[in-house]
């Protein structure tokens, strides 16, 4: 994994985590990355997909 994912990976999990989540690779196709919390997957795509969904999440309320 390169500096720039790794970087990318360590931002988007510390937003994740706010909201009681985490994110890893993905093992079944579409393959890519999982948003998931203790009890489902939220989210599979990329790094991208998985940014506009906590940018979505921030922008409503609680």
């Amino acid at each position: 994994m390169s500096k720039a994912v790794r970087k990318q990976l360590e931002a988007l999990n510390e937003r994740a985590a706010k909201w009681s989540m985490g994110i890893r690779r993905s093992d079944e196709p579409p393959y890519g990355w999982q948003l998931a919390n203790p009890f489902r997957v939220v989210c599979i795509g990329s790094l991208d997909n998985i940014a506009d969904w906590l940018t979505a999440a921030e922008g409503t309320d609680r």
